[in-house]
Parts: C-alpha cells; sequence; structure tokens
C-alpha cells in the first residue's frame, strides 16, 4: 500500500490510513460539508468571569465572519440592555454569516428577538427528566405544548426556529420522538440541535443517539457539546459521524465549568481527519482564536491543540534534525496552515540540529567546523545553570564569543 498517496496526505498534513479504510468508514453518515455556528459570543462569555464589551463583540463577530464561520449566536438578549444593542449592532454590520440569538420558549424572549431583527432565535427548551421534573416543574405534556406554541410564535414572527433540547443527552429517547413528532410535522422547526449540556456523553452514546435522531426527522441537525469529561471534541466527530451537519461550538472552548467543545479543534479534525470541507479559512480562524483569548482574559494553555503557543515549537535534538530533513516525519500537520511558523529552541535537550537550524534563523554563521558542537555544549551548560532556554539574544552572544575564542 502506497501511504504516500491518498486523503490522509496533503501538502500541510499527513495523518492516519486508518480512518479512511472502508471497513471503518463505511459505517458513517458524514455530511458532504458541516458548517459551523460559533456561540463564543453567547455560552462562551457565560464562562464566570469573562465579559465582552459591544465593541469586542463587533469586532470578534467581523473576523468570524471573514474565517467563514456560516452562523453567529450573537448573545442572549434578556440579559442585559448592552447585550441586546451589542446584537442589533452585529445584525447591522450586515455580515455573510447569519445572525442568530439565544430565547427561552416565552413570548417576550421571542418578540424581542424578532425586533431586534436577528435571522434565528435559538430556543431553549428543556427535555430531560432532571430538568423538566426539577427546574421547570412541567410534566412531559405541559413541555410539548409549551414548546410547539413557542415554535409556532417564532415561525409567525419570521424567524428561522432552532428547537435547542437542553440536555437532552439525559432525556428520554420516547420523550424527544413524541416533541419531534409533534413540532416538525406543523413545519415550525427548521433545525434541531442535539445539545449534552452537563458533558456527560461518550462518543460511542452520542454516535448512537445523534443516529436515532437522524432517523425520526428529516431536519438538518446541529450539535452542542460540553467537555466535562474533556470529551466535547470526540462527541461532537461522533455525531458528525452520525449523519450531524453543523456544529455549535466555542473558540478556545470558552465557557462555564470545563468549557464548550473547542470550535478550532473540530474544525481542523474534519478537514484533515475526515476530509470534511467546512469552508473556514484556518489562518484566520486562528487569528481569531487568538483576539478572543486576548480580550476573555483566559489564556489557553501553551500545547492547546491547533492553537497552542507551543506546538509547533521544538527542542529535543533527535526530533528537530527529523524535521529538518521532512515535517511530516514528526507532525501530523504543518505551521504554514495557520500562518505560523516554526520555532526552535535552545535547552538542554538541544543537538547538533537545533544550532545550525536556529543559527540560520538569526542569519549567523560558523567561524569553524568545530563551532557547532562547541555552541550546542555551552548551550546545555548554560540552560541547566539558568533553568531555562536560552533567548536569542544570548545565545548570538554565546555565538560571538566563540568566534572571538576560536576553540
Amino acid at each position: 500500500m502506497d501511504l504516500e498517496r491518498g486523503p490522509w496526505k496533503k501538502d500541510n498534513y499527513w495523518v492516519s490510513h486508518f480512518q479512511f479504510l472502508p471497513e471503518v468508514s463505511e459505517g458513517m453518515n458524514l455530511p458532504a460539508q458541516v458548517e459551523f455556528h460559533d456561540s463564543t459570543l453567547r455560552d462562551g462569555e457565560q464562562a464566570a468571569g469573562v465579559f465582552f464589551s459591544a465593541q469586542d463583540k463587533i469586532e470578534i463577530a467581523k473576523k468570524l465572519d471573514a474565517a467563514g464561520i456560516q452562523f453567529i449566536e450573537a448573545g442572549f438578549p434578556v440579559v442585559s440592555k448592552a447585550d441586546q444593542e451589542a446584537i442589533e449592532k452585529i445584525v447591522g454590520l450586515g455580515l455573510k454569516a447569519k445572525i442568530t440569538c439565544l430565547s427561552r420558549a416565552k413570548a417576550e424572549d421571542i418578540e424581542l428577538a424578532a425586533a431586534i431583527g436577528v435571522w434565528g432565535a435559538i430556543l431553549e427548551v428543556p427535555v430531560s427528566q432532571v430538568r423538566l421534573k426539577y427546574q421547570f416543574g412541567w410534566t412531559e405534556d405541559d413541555a410539548i405544548k409549551k414548546i410547539l406554541s413557542a415554535c409556532v410564535m417564532a415561525k409567525e414572527k419570521g424567524l428561522a426556529t432552532y428547537l435547542f433540547m437542553i440536555d437532552s443527552s439525559r432525556a428520554d429517547l420516547e420523550f424527544i420522538e413524541r416533541l419531534l413528532t409533534a413540532t416538525v410535522k406543523e413545519g415550525v422547526v427548521d433545525r434541531i440541535s442535539v445539545v449534552d449540556t452537563a458533558g456527560c456523553i461518550t462518543p460511542a452514546g452520542m454516535r448512537y443517539f445523534a443516529g436515532k435522531i437522524r432517523q425520526m426527522v428529516d431536519v438538518p441537525l446541529e450539535v452542542h457539546a460540553h467537555n466535562d469529561f474533556g470529551l466535547g471534541v470526540a462527541n461532537s466527530l461522533a455525531s458528525i459521524e452520525a449523519g450531524v451537519s453543523s456544529v455549535a461550538a466555542t473558540l478556545n472552548g470558552l465557557g462555564q465549568r470545563a468549557g464548550n467543545a473547542p470550535l478550532e479543534e473540530i474544525a481542523w479534525s474534519l478537514e484533515a481527519l475526515y476530509g470534511v470541507p467546512t469552508g473556514l479559512d484556518m489562518a484566520k480562524l486562528y487569528e481569531v482564536a487568538v483576539h478572543v483569548q486576548e480580550l476573555s482574559g483566559w489564556s489557553f494553555p501553551p500545547n492547546k491543540p491547533v492553537v497552542g503557543k507551543n506546538i509547533f515549537t521544538w527542542e529535543a535534538g533527535l526530533p528537530v534534525a527529523a524535521l529538518r530533513k521532512n515535517p511530516h516525519t514528526v507532525e501530523p500537520f504543518q505551521p504554514e496552515t495557520f500562518n505560523r511558523t516554526h520555532q526552535i529552541e535552545l535547552g538542554k535537550k538541544c543537538g547538533k540540529a537545533n544550532i545550525e537550524w536556529k543559527m540560520e534563523m538569526l542569519g549567523l554563521s560558523a567561524g569553524d567546523e568545530g563551532m557547532v558542537e562547541r555552541l550546542m555544549k555551552r548551550v546545555k551548560e548554560e540552560s541547566v545553570k539558568f533553568r531555562r532556554g536560552l533567548t536569542d539574544a544570548e545565545f548570538a552572544g554565546l555565538c560571538q564569543e566563540e568566534k572571538k575564542s576560536g576553540k
């Protein structure tokens, strides 16, 4: 098998071929394309201590639109007058992305959404027994009646209607089928959101659950996953394997508790690991992810997948030597995808390849054949002494010293 040819290898990535084998992929119901519904401005800001000003939200919305995001959940207008005004301003930008807002299944929320001028209302409706019984005090019949009424009203107001089934991963499947039968047959639901509010389902469970809903209705499905067990990305991808065609997520996984599924990780996984197009510009998506990090005050870990500061930074000598020969040897994807470059650290783990590469980067040259070896030895000694890697300025100083000494 020629593993240098196939959908698993492109100029900017080389991933595993196993997921593309027929015996693996034939059981999937992958859509032709996956759309993204960014929820950073609403569910992301819902994280404790995070605050976006109206100007922050406008800047983020513009960058999301430039990156190709198809839908933007601009906020929850009943939270405050400021939120309402921010959503109105985003609607007025005339972006390509369709603008939505969160609404409870209440007349006042739906009327406000329509007045603001959003394209769609995300109707937050309870479906799990724990929510119905302990939070809302509704019977299942009460819930169906109230939810149907809200959907009808939203459609009458000219809004695209999302049936956002909160905590649906802990709901009774028979009740969900009754609810969907009652609402979809009336033609008042445009999209259905499969929501793992508590972040408590497994990928296998999500694949089964989303697949069952896919069989019930012929309405576009959207997944909204949380990350309490670290499975937000895996569960989102599992739902897509079952036929879900839209993802609601936040940049950097910003959100309350353990956060939401990180949008950028799902998007790049679909492109590289599944070969499913998203229509997103990954370099611009990285740019807005960094911008959200700055505005939110929430720094993501340096080793965070896709956008972490250190994911293209190398120190250990053996992998750096391999990287210089061919980046595919030690990386699944290349930094150019995100308009980034490799960074080489000089510490106690470095090898000759680090020294040579760093000298090229800094425009420095070796004065004699043994200089690289001497520099490597000195870098290791200095990094142990300082308990950190050397800065470019410190390394340049060592180079000057070695050139002068010549020994």
